[in-house]
């Protein structure tokens, strides 16, 4: 016999007549708890009633502007007038409508023009003294033609400086803006320098100047003469420099095109997208347009103000990359930078040991971006370090002993050039030691030359080659 299990629960039972109450009215058709009336919605308390929700305040929807500013609103030749004037490059980082109305080339080339030329030179005062004031009324008048729309005043040398390292912030000036204002940036040196000041030319001689300026005839070198019957030369390098000879007493002025401070560190470290041909054209332009090429003075340390370690970076991608066009561009600009930033010519110039590990690393077939490190500074090749000696036993060729012979040596050249680095490195700015037997040894086993001079004042790319005659 089974037993009855018992459930927990309540029990249902059917309806009966006998309950007393009416029947139940299912409300659908499987049944169920009848539905409450319409009405009964409306009762607070009630099953169908709504409960109170907490109401969230958001904040207003803001409200797109329908109106400019009273400075937006003006003119977009006023507003170009008064950026011009302002000269403040925030102006238009502060508003797109402003930004697009003073967002041209021309306003480009204007502000290129202005931070670039390098007006501020001794010979102000011979001008304003000059006997020849319409000379001067009329040089005046073409330089302001150059640099419309720019109501052109001449900047003290701190304001250009100021001027100069905000515009090289700006996104705009780029190295080909730059270099495509380098033929405007020479006639405006011209117009400065040689045709403002008091020296009369003959027709013809004028007439091949003006040929020139405006690209039509190529002849570079023009004679004048001043008040006092001296003879006068100009002689034109095209986008490089300007040079103002006088015969007696005989003096030389030198004017370079590109009156630069410094180049942002972008330009050089090639971090971003490396060095092409481009960039390594346009760095080598610029430094010879910049007057790095010329011999050191105390007058061209105000000139030079490069990121030594921007430019370490750049020697580090130059030599990843394979590119010695821009090696030898950036190992120039480094040593000129330090030759004038050090006052005490005793310090000897050297670069970091880690770049002629990366050129054995990068290059163990090749070992010319080693020899051009070794041009820049050959002492700071790393003492006894058994990577670089390695690849010296492996390399074929007069190169790998030598090398070898000079790194047992170069304990004690280090003393040395430490002691006197111009007369006893291997090379002073490029320039070989025809003293000293190991770079004799160097030019005549490796190289099979006689004597390199200094590489400062080469140039790989030739100025003249970009400035050619039209039609």
């Amino acid at each position: 016999m089974l037993t009855p299990i018992k459930a927990r629960g309540r029990k249902k039972r059917a309806w009966t007549a006998s309950d007393g109450v009416p029947k139940p009215i299912p409300s659908g058709p499987k049944g169920g708890r009848p539905m409450a009336p319409p009405k009964a919605k409306d009762i607070p308390g009630s099953v169908g009633s709504k409960r109170p929700r907490l109401l969230v305040a958001r904040p207003p929807a803001r409200k797109p502007r329908k109106s400019l500013s009273k400075l937006e609103a003006l003119p977009v030749e006023l507003i170009e007038k008064i950026f011009m004037y302002s000269l403040n490059v925030n102006l238009p980082r502060s508003s797109r409508f402003l930004a697009g109305a003073v967002s041209s080339e021309r306003i480009y080339r204007a502000l290129t023009l202005l931070a670039f030329w390098d007006d501020s030179t001794p010979q102000d005062t011979e001008l304003d003294k000059s006997p020849a004031p319409a000379a001067a009324k009329v040089a005046r008048k073409e330089i302001s033609r150059i640099l419309r729309p720019l109501d052109y005043s001449p900047l003290t040398l701190e304001d250009r400086r100021s001027f100069q390292a905000s515009i090289l912030r700006c996104r705009w000036c780029t190295l080909q803006r730059l270099v495509d204002q380098l033929p405007d940036l020479m006639r405006l040196t011209i117009w400065r320098q040689w045709l403002a000041r008091p020296i009369a030319m003959a027709g013809d001689q004028q007439e091949r100047l003006g040929l020139f300026l405006a690209r039509k005839g190529d002849n570079r070198t023009f004679q004048g003469t001043d008040k006092d019957n001296v003879n006068h030369t100009l002689i034109i390098v095209p986008l490089v420099e300007v040079i103002i000879a006088r015969q007696e007493p005989q003096s030389e002025m030198n004017f370079p095109i590109l009156g630069i401070f410094s180049i942002p560190d972008k330009y050089l470290s090639g971090t971003d997208e490396g060095f092409n041909e481009n960039h390594t054209r346009f760095l080598e332009l610029i430094r010879a347009a910049g007057g790095l090429t010329r011999p050191i003075n105390g007058s061209s340390t105000r000139n030079v103000a490069f990121s030594r370690e921007a430019i370490q970076e750049g020697i580090h991608t130059a030599l990843i990359e394979h590119n010695a066009a821009a090696l030898t561009t950036l190992l120039k600009i480094d040593e000129y930078t330090f030759r004038c930033e050090e006052s005490d010519v005793r310090l000897a110039y050297t670069l970091p040991a880690e770049h002629f590990r990366t050129a054995v690393r990068v290059a163990r077939d090749d070992p010319g971006l080693f020899q051009l490190l070794l041009r820049a500074s050959a002492e700071s090749v790393p003492l006894d370090d058994s990577e670089i000696t390695q690849w010296a036993m492996e390399l074929d060729g007069p190169f790998g002993a030598w090398l070898l012979d000079f790194m047992l040596q170069l304990p004690k050249r280090v003393k040395a050039v430490n002691a006197a680095p111009e007369s006893e490195a291997m090379f002073y700015m490029g320039r070989s030691n025809a003293e000293c037997p190991i770079t004799r040894r160097y030019l005549r086993e490796v190289l099979g030359a006689e004597g390199l001079e200094r590489w400062t004042e080469e140039m790989t790319y030739d100025g003249s080659s970009e400035w050619s005659v039209e039609g």
